[in-house]
């Protein structure tokens, strides 16, 4: 999930692509379509990040609602709200980054959600910048979506110490999604100046205070995921682990991905 949430540049380049390719088949009388400013992205009717619905088959369980890594940092007084995902750590949200970008300028609080399950089939990460302490006043938010989520086979015998987590189970499950939509809003200059510079040389401009639902389309992407209910958090704290590991084909790698729930 590293690459496909947090590479932005990589994605929309490969977009830009694919369009420019469509409209040397098309007939000269094809319409051009644009979102957020960029050519060959579409309007969308909306691009959810809000949580619903369940994803069922992974480890038997049942995978619903929020994750994210800075949900057990509430439970170390590091500023962090659980309850809400609000993050006002002044640490953490400085040290925050989409790629090489920062937090737009004038943060003070933020909620970053690596996975909100919003469907059977669908999922979500979203992003939210606030200029107060309590993630009330916004700045800017961002919401990269997925769909055609599958739950595929079971596998055994992987390397429970690979990569640098240490609970890491030698069991998971192969999953496969594809990128369906980006959704943006700038509510302030540094919001949108925020915005441009995470998508990078794709030319996002977006409109103040207009929220924008951008279809785009993605490859599909597989992934080994797994769940720890039971080891690696202790039971009465009421969070799970979600390991996710989109490198993996065959074994984990030192690029999987732990979130947890929220309480």
């Amino acid at each position: 999930m590293k690459k496909a949430l947090i590479n932005l540049t990589m994605i929309v380049g490969i977009i830009a692509f694919i369009g420019a390719c469509k409209k040397s088949d098309d007939s000269s009388t094809a319409t051009t379509t644009s979102c957020a400013g960029v050519t060959g992205w579409t309007e969308a009717t909306s691009c959810s990040g809000t949580a619903s619905g369940s994803i069922t088959g992974i480890d038997n369980l049942t995978f619903s609602g929020s994750y994210s890594q800075n949900n057990i940092a509430a439970y170390f007084n590091n500023g962090v709200d659980n309850s809400t995902g609000c993050v006002d750590n002044t640490t953490m949200v400085s040290g925050f980054s989409i790629g090489s970008t920062s937090p737009p300028t004038g943060t003070n609080s933020m909620i970053y959600e690596n996975i909100v399950v919003t469907s059977s089939s669908s999922f979500a990460t979203n992003y939210k910048f606030y200029s107060d302490t309590s993630c009330q006043t916004e700045i800017a938010t961002l919401t990269l979506a997925y769909t055609d989520f599958t739950v595929g086979d079971n596998v055994t015998g992987l390397s429970a110490t690979a990569g640098s987590t240490s609970n890491l189970q030698p069991s998971a499950t192969k999953v496969s999604y594809a990128q369906s939509c980006t959704g943006m809003k700038a509510s302030t200059d540094a919001g949108a100046t925020f915005l441009t510079a995470a998508f990078g040389s794709a030319g996002v401009s977006p409109t103040v205070g207009t929220t924008h639902s951008c279809s785009i389309g993605g490859d599909t992407t597989n992934a080994f995921m797994k769940f720890d209910n039971q080891t690696a958090i202790p039971v009465n704290w009421g969070l799970s682990y979600l390991f996710w590991d989109d490198d993996a084909t065959t074994d984990w790698t030192s690029g999987v991905s732990t979130t947890t729930s929220k309480q």
